[in-house]
């Protein structure tokens, strides 16, 4: 199949890819300038590869590049099992995060239809610090995803609008730049990895030509270096034969196969923040294991920070240092990550932890007259075009009383109130309480 392009004809598999630039970010955030000196292994350009123009710079050899396969197979008897099983206490002291890469703060987005306003997301405030991972959890509808559009201003308009807040990447306020500087930040300083790489993939390209066409976007490349480089991302995220594998198109390849070319086209021009939308949605228990194996392996060796959304608080559980419970458009707990597991303080965050199975499903069995089942949370979310006066879990609460019915509560410290776990509950109101602004 042809693509149009006049470089799909090139013989990848013939040519020797270049080594992966994948860049550090522990310094400031923002697109990373290629390193001036050469590494400090001194390993050269494979020699057969093609010399570079003189339009690109020279690429070092990346702290991914190693002689060691980028994943190993894993067999279903290796998956390490869910760790919200066995919660780590927290500690008793809380180490300080380090400064944030972004800043979330009292966002507020609406979407209209047929004359009336739905309120999408309602004062959400958090941050994500340097070399961090951040999980926004909650069930389908609460916001994550909404949350993730708007900080890449992808939201779709006219429907909607973001009505107030502030999203910093960096220090830069990303609402206040034009459409063609937000281009440069979006690919550039942050990639996104969507929910369904089947949709995302443009289904009449090949995978090599997508990535090279994701790096030309936001670095100095020619065409036949930028095929080069995608064939290199193809390896290190894990494509078995990628030189060959490179010229397949995405419905020649499996689910797995697929995220992988969408998590390469994301870290492809070496983002500081990467957002990951449900990365193992549909996806099998070993093929998951080592998908969270791989962004985990990358933000270590990178420092990248990463914003996970996910409803399945097993996949939070492996990777999350900072958990931001969302509920119908509004934070209703954030903390350390085995803070909130070992010890989840919002009805909400409770009842998401009992329905987790936690040897498996079993049909329900009868002992003496009570049947055993998985416990669940009864009702659904609120209407958002006209949301409870109070709490908005309410409804669904084990622990209401009369006052959750009229008034919203705020966000209040969990003891021994640090202010980094707080949750909006009113069983928590005293002494300790933190502002609308979160406790991030």
């Amino acid at each position: 199949m042809s693509t149009g392009h006049d470089d799909e004809d090139d013989d990848v598999g013939a040519r020797h890819s270049l080594p992966l630039p994948l860049i550090r970010h522990d310094g400031g955030g923002g697109r990373p300038a290629a390193p001036s000196a050469p590494p400090a292994s001194g390993a050269p350009l494979t020699p057969s590869a093609p010399p570079l123009t003189p339009s690109a710079p020279p690429l070092a050899r990346g702290p991914l590049d190693d002689d060691e396969p980028a994943v190993t197979q894993r067999s279903m008897a290796s998956v390490r099992p869910f760790p919200l099983l066995r919660p780590t206490p927290p500690p008793a002291t809380e180490e300080a995060p380090p400064p944030a890469l972004l800043r979330v703060s009292d966002l507020r987005v609406s979407f209209t239809a047929d004359g009336r306003v739905t309120r999408a997301l309602d004062g959400v405030s958090f941050t994500v610090p340097r070399g961090r991972t951040v999980a926004l959890v909650g069930e389908s509808g609460c916001g994550k995803t909404v949350t993730a559009l708007s900080i890449l201003r992808l939201l779709p308009a006219p429907y909607a609008a973001i009505d107030g807040g502030s999203i910093e990447l960096d220090g830069q306020d990303l609402l206040a730049l034009g459409e063609r500087e937000m281009r440069a930040v979006r690919g550039g300083k942050i990639g996104m990895i969507f929910q369904e790489p089947m949709t995302s993939l443009n289904p009449v390209y090949t995978v090599s030509a997508q990535i090279a066409e994701a790096v030309r976007l936001h670095l100095p490349m020619s065409r036949g270096d930028a095929r080069l480089y995608a064939v290199s991302l193809l390896r290190k995220v894990g494509f078995p034969e990628p030189e060959v594998r490179a010229n397949s198109y995405p419905h020649e390849l499996s689910g797995g196969m697929r995220q992988r070319v969408m998590i390469a086209m994301a870290l492809a021009p070496g983002p500081s923040l990467l957002i990951a939308d449900e990365p193992t949605t549909a996806l099998d228990m070993t093929t998951q294991a080592q998908i969270l194996d791989l962004l985990e392996r990358i933000k270590a060796e990178t420092s990248m920070s990463l914003l996970l959304i996910a409803h399945d608080l097993a996949v939070v559980g492996e990777l999350a240092d900072e958990i931001v419970v969302l509920y119908a458009g509004v934070v209703v707990e954030q903390g350390p990550a085995r803070n909130v597991l070992a010890a989840p303080s919002h009805p909400y965050t409770r009842a998401l932890l009992r329905s987790i199975p936690a040897r498996g499903f079993r049909p329900p069995r009868v002992r003496g007259q009570r049947a055993l089942r998985l416990p669940t949370i009864p009702g659904g979310l609120p209407d958002l075009r006209d949301p409870p006066r109070g709490c908005r879990f309410s409804d669904r609460c084990d622990a209401v009383f009369d006052r959750c019915r009229v008034e919203p509560p705020d966000m209040y410290a969990v003891p021994p109130g640090t202010g980094r776990h707080a949750a909006r509950c009113f069983l928590l109101a005293g002494p300790g309480r933190v502002g609308d602004e979160g406790a991030a």
